[in-house]
């Protein structure tokens, strides 16, 4: 088992949900502001928007996701489909790497329907180059419609999600996920971040050495 792995934290390029409710955060509108925007602009699954669908083609012309490309041995995806068509458009299905979908790594869970993904067997059909063992239910029944998911349940899904990683033998690994899970993952007492982790832009693609000792993983930003 490795003692180092190299991950690579991805955020799907935009999608309709927050065109609007983006640009707001940034300018520093409180997060019930964000939230109420986003439930103006909901949908279900939300979709990439063509900026998206351009925001993830210059992505994958960059030099930093050429050299992921040529090492990458892992994609892991949330099951959303705005993170797999990311990250399909950054690296396309003629690279080599093993596909999953994690549970696990989706976005915070609950209240908003851009959280909620479609049936296993849909997004089967839809995506068949990757493997959905990762996913327990067709149905999302993890999905509420009264609340949103707490912190603690995000980190420790996330957490989860880091120790299934870790087990594994591949030590190139892309996670294409959501800007809100990995703020929750980066706040979690068992995950030690060695370097401030800015919020997450679309598209925008951070690299990581990744340790774990004692029960805590060590994050060091790389680039």
């Amino acid at each position: 088992m490795a003692k180092v792995k190299n991950l690579y934290f991805l955020r799907h390029g935009q999608a309709f949900h927050n065109v609007r409710a983006e640009p707001m955060r940034a300018a520093g509108c409180t997060f019930q502001e964000f939230l109420d925007q986003m439930k103006e602009d909901d949908s279900l699954d939300s979709a990439l928007t063509e900026e998206g669908i351009v925001q993830a083609k210059e992505a994958s012309d960059s030099p930093m996701s050429s050299q992921i490309a040529e090492k990458l041995e892992l994609l892991v995806s949330s099951p959303l489909s705005r993170c797999i068509d990311t990250a399909d458009l950054i690296f396309p299905r003629r690279d080599p790497p093993t596909r999953i979908i994690l549970e696990e790594v989706r976005e915070i869970n609950g209240l908003l329907l851009n959280g909620k993904r479609r049936k296993r067997s849909m997004l089967e059909k839809l995506y068949p180059h990757w493997d959905f063992s990762g996913v327990s239910n067709d149905d999302d029944v993890d999905w509420t419609a009264d609340e949103l998911e707490s912190d603690e349940s995000v980190r420790a899904r996330g957490l989860k999600a880091l120790d299934l990683l870790w087990r594994r033998n591949e030590t190139e690994i892309a996670i294409v996920a959501h800007g809100g899970f990995f703020r929750k993952l980066f706040s979690s007492s068992s995950v030690v971040v060695k370097d401030d982790v800015a919020r997450f832009s679309n598209c925008e693609c951070k690299a990581m050495k990744f340790v774990r000792k004692d029960g805590v993983y060590s994050i060091e930003q790389v680039s």
